[in-house]
Order: C-alpha cells, then structure tokens, then sequence
C-alpha cells in the first residue's frame, strides 16, 4: 500500500508517494510564486496551489501507474503562519498572506499595547506575536478589507486549503497551525475566545481544531478525476510544515530530540511532551500532529531564501559553482560577518523591521568571501537560536534536513559555527512530506503513535566539528552578536 503525501512549500508544491514503511518511494515538485512588495507584502495565489498539487499528483502517478490502486490515505502539510479568507463554498475571496507577509505592525501594536501584554500571550499561547502572526492578518482584514472580512466563512491556513479542495470541507483546521498562528490556549487547546471578543473577531469564521492525525474527509469524486484516483480515500487533517518535519526528521517527544530545518526558512526544533515557556519570550512552541506533545521551535526567517539571493546577485551559473566558490575563502570570511534578516527576524530576536547587513567589508574581500559570509551567517543565528535551548539542555547531537542539507560545505560550516554532530537523513529533502505520510498512517491504524512511527526513520550520514576552526568561528560570532543591538534603533 501508499501513502500520498502533498506538501504546500513556500516556494513549491511537492507530491510524493511513501509506502507505510516510511519509505519515499518517488516524488515530484513544481514551483510556484510569491507577490511581494515594499509595503511588506508576500502573498501567493492559492489557486495555483491547487493546480501544482493537480500536475504534481498527475506526473507521479503517470510515472507510477501501478500505484493508483494503492494509495490508501492522503496527507496534506503546508507552510504556517499564513491566512486565506475563504466563503462557504470554500472559494478565495483573495490571495493568501503567507508568513513573510508583515504588513499587520499596527494591529501587532494595537494588541500588545491595550489588549494583553506580550508575556501574558505568550504563557497562554506559547507563540510570540508579531505582524506576521495571523491573529494580526485577520485583524488587518477587518480593519482594511471590511466587506470581504464580512463575506468571510473560514480563514484557513494554506494545507487546510488544500484538504478543503480535496474532501470539499473547509471546517477544519489542525492544532499546530492554530497554535503558531497565535489563535489558541495551548493547555485549554482551545480558541482566544476573550481575546477575540475584544478584537471584535468572529470566532465561527475560525475553522473546528482537530489533531493533525484525524480522518477529517474522503477524496470527492471531483477532485479524484483530477488527481486520477478513486474517489473515497481518506484524507487527514495535516499539519503544518514544521510539526511534520518534527514527525518526518524522526525525533521523539519522549526522547528529547532535537534537529535543524535548513530551507527557504530555517529553525531548529526539540520534541517535549510538554509547552517550554521561556522566560525571554526567545522561542516557541507548537502542538504536534497528535494534539498532545509539543515541538519547541526557534526560527530565523531567511536562511536559503539568503543563499538564493546572494547566488542571485552575483550571478552564479549554478548552486553547484556557488557550493564551489564558497570553499575558496577561509573560516570567519576574513572578517567579514553577514546578518542575515533579508526578511526580518524571529528568534531569538523577534524584529519584523530587521535586515541584512554586511560587517567589515574592505578592498579585499571577493565574491567567495561575500558567499561563504552568507553561509556563516545563517548558521551564526542558528547558534543564537542553540544557546537558547543549551540553557535548559545540552545538545551535541542534531539531525539536519531540507533543502540546504544538500550543501556539504554549508553543513560542515553549521557543524563548526554550532560545535554539533550532524546526521543526515536518507530523505533529507523530503522531511515534511515524509512526516504528514506518516501522521496518515498514525490516522488509519498502522502504527500506534507519533513516536512509533518516527522509529521508522534512518540516517544517511555524520560529520564532526573540526576542532581547528572554532577560534576562528568564536572570534566572528562574538561580533555577530553584537551588531543587531547596535543597530536595533536605526532599524
């Protein structure tokens, strides 16, 4: 039997077929846009969404024809921190704000300065906001589109979407999209409603909360003619992009684990079976797949968003050559030390008005120092993120997935920057889809639980810091951290 598995990315929709082994048995993927502009604006179009998911499905299964009989359930993951208003028919009433999306400051302002304080909404939700929190979205709707935040019947996040096109349901959403969207009590597990109350938010336009292992819907006959499948599979409620890649990495709540996710965003993540409110408000939680246990997440918002742009700008025939370049200039850039808040940031600082720099350029820096500062860079803030939760645990050991786990170079970098040990799944590139696959199993019986199902998960391979570059890796992590409080006030 199969699993399908669809993952809404930030900047793909990817499609896989996974046997209840835990085994990626082929997938697919096609691009698709975000819309941005200087007004903090990033929105995507959810109809394309739907087609990538409709081509996607379509290519694997032409190449994989024996195996349209023998999908047995749907799992859906997605990015988070996203809104898409929606009317009852589960048509959009305009594009989706996805998490890059901050144009809400305001209304992030407004609730933190007359509704509660931002500690308070913390210790209920385990979730910092920020105007990227779809609380603020929502609200920015009320305010500023009135009559389509009247013709509102569902704000849903973007794999809700997805499992309304697919069951023809839009009365659903899952626990960890709703608790990084700043939407629930973590230990009530249930809706704002105060909160609500006093924004003047509609609750009945928020989606019913279910574990993202729950048989929410079959596969209407409509959208299996345009998958090319049979009509009638189940299809779970999902989750959301980072409590599949906890599931997906094979962590364990009951173990502790912890990982780095290295994509267009990246975080890194520990399983607990309970919330962990720091006393800083630096990191966060968000409810697993099960409805019960917790990933506690640090975030930082632009890691290979910040490859893709420097690779960009300098005209880079290849990531491959890119890889390649950065290899050339030594550890610490000679000097040169790159914040990497393209897009603002989110742990262990929480700045939506943050952006990138580069510290100590001079007439003999080139384009490989530029690169390699890049890398560094991000892998800097992926260790303010560590010593985060080092003050609570030691972490010597983390798993690395997405689509950076690709750049060996980047990853010995991280392993130096952070002194870990990294492994490598086999499915690296494939974590979140490889983790809803495996909630769907969770969903239909095959295995008992969460944690059951992540002993499914093998690594491909380990590297070990090298003790030689850590002078080099301290001496410039020691001005990283510096220079965002010195430039604090003129963001």
């Amino acid at each position: 039997m199969a699993i399908l598995a669809i993952d809404v990315g930030t900047s793909a929709v990817k499609t896989s077929l996974v046997c209840n082994s835990g085994k990626i048995i082929d997938s697919t993927s096609k691009d698709h846009e975000t819309f941005s502009d200087k007004e903090n604006r990033a929105e995507q179009d959810p109809l394309v969404w739907f087609d990538r998911v409709k081509s996607t499905t379509n290519e694997l299964l032409d190449r994989n024809n024996s195996m349209r009989s023998e999908i047995q359930v749907i799992g859906v993951c997605g990015h988070m921190l996203g809104l898409l208003p929606v009317d009852s028919d589960g048509v959009p009433l305009r594009p989706a704000m996805i998490h890059a999306d901050s144009r809400a400051l305001v209304q992030s302002d407004h609730i933190l300065q007359n509704i509660i304080s931002r500690q308070d909404l913390y210790t209920q939700t385990g979730s910092i906001l920020s105007a990227q929190s779809p609380l603020c979205k929502a609200l920015w709707l009320k305010e500023n589109e009135p009559d389509l935040y009247n013709g509102t019947a569902r704000f849903l996040q973007s794999k809700d979407y997805i499992v309304s096109r697919l069951t023809g349901i839009i009365d659903t959403t899952d626990f960890s999209d709703a608790s990084h969207a700043v939407f629930i009590d973590i230990h009530k597990k249930e809706y704002l409603h105060d909160i609500f109350g006093e924004l003047g938010l509609d609750k009945s336009k928020f989606p019913t909360l279910r574990r993202g292992i729950d048989v929410v819907g079959v596969l209407t006959q409509e959208s299996a003619a345009a998958l090319g499948l049979k009509s009638g599979i189940p299809v779970i409620a999902g989750g959301g992009d980072g409590a599949c890649a906890n599931l997906g990495v094979g962590i364990s709540a009951l173990e502790g684990n912890a990982y780095i996710n290295l994509g267009t965003t990246a975080w890194i993540s520990v399983d607990s079976l309970t919330p962990v409110i720091d006393e800083k408000a630096r990191i966060f939680d968000i409810m697993s797949l099960d409805g019960e246990s917790f990933g506690v997440f640090g975030t930082m918002q632009a890691a290979g968003r910040c490859v893709s742009w420097i690779s960009d700008l300098l005209a880079y025939d290849s990531l491959e050559d890119f890889e390649n370049d950065t290899v050339k200039a030594p550890p610490g850039s000679d000097g040169l030390v790159f914040l990497p808040y393209l897009e603002g940031e989110r742990a262990p600082i929480f700045d939506s008005k943050a952006r990138g720099v580069f510290f100590g350029l001079s007439t003999e820096h080139r384009r490989e120092h530029l690169s390699r500062a890049v890398l560094e860079g991000v892998g800097f803030a992926l260790r303010s993120i560590l010593d985060v939760f080092r003050e609570t645990r030691p972490i010597d050991e983390m798993r690395v997935i997405g689509g950076g786990a690709s750049n060996e170079n980047w990853k010995r970098i991280i392993t130096d920057i952070c002194d870990v040990n990294l492994e490598t799944g086999k499915d690296y590139d494939s974590i979140t889809s490889l983790g809803v696959a495996l909630a769907a199993s969770v969903g239909i019986g095959l295995y008992k639980s969460l944690d059951d199902a992540a002993k499914s998960i093998a690594t491909a391979d380990r590297i070990t810091p090298d003790p030689a570059n850590r002078d080099a890796y301290d001496a410039a992590y020691s001005k990283f951290i510096r220079l965002y409080p010195a430039l604090k006030d003129l963001y």
